[in-house]
């Protein structure tokens, strides 16, 4: 039975080339990677396209390509968490916008 359901699954065999992504795949991650690059701050820009190149190259140690793809997903993840927008800000101005707002909040209901 194992084996009836595997002959269904179609196997990609280590010899077999794998289709790119399509234009529209790669128009979006254009798009996606250019907003994300315009956040950055100008040193972490350019730390971010060294580590992209380095694992492009992929000639490096698997050491090296590890700790490269593990520092390029810390940017990445760090610029995209919801509150990442007001990591930048001091805290007493972030108190104090919030503090604003819910006033505002509280005088509309009056």
């Amino acid at each position: 039975m194992k084996h009836a359901k595997a002959s269904n699954k179609e196997v990609i065999e280590p010899t077999q080339q794998v289709s790119g992504p399509s234009l529209e795949e790669l128009q979006r991650s254009h798009y996606i990677v250019e907003a994300l690059m315009a956040t950055l701050p100008s040193h972490t820009k350019k730390e971010l396209v060294d580590l992209l190149q380095t694992l492009a190259k992929g000639g490096e140690s698997q050491i090296a390509i590890t700790s490269a793809h593990q520092r390029a997903l810390q940017i990445v993840s760090d610029i995209c968490k919801p509150n990442a927008a007001n990591a930048n800000k001091p805290e007493d101005e972030t108190n104090r916008e919030e503090t604003g707002e819910r006033r505002q909040r509280d005088r509309r209901k009056k």
